[in-house]
């Protein structure tokens, strides 16, 4: 039997609660996400971003913007 195969969610809550590295992938993957958001915003300006994508320049740039403000609002509640 095909083992069913696991959501975006169930795989990044495996990763952020069950890692054999502890809390320290936690940092890992909060540390991945903000560097590609960055990157992302730096690329999205650019002529030359995906331009064969079927996710636009400007919805790509937007969740971006949104992960990095999580990120770094993340202790102003």
């Amino acid at each position: 039997m095909k083992a069913k195969r696991k959501t975006n969610i169930e795989l990044v809550t495996d990763l952020m609660t069950h890692s054999k590295h502890g809390v320290l992938m936690q940092a890992f993957i909060i540390e991945a996400i903000a560097k590609y958001a960055e990157l992302t915003k730096e690329a999205v300006g650019k002529p030359e971003w995906a331009p064969n994508s079927f996710i636009s320049a400007g919805a790509w740039g937007a969740c971006a913007e949104e992960a990095l403000d999580a990120i770094t609002n993340r202790n102003k509640e």
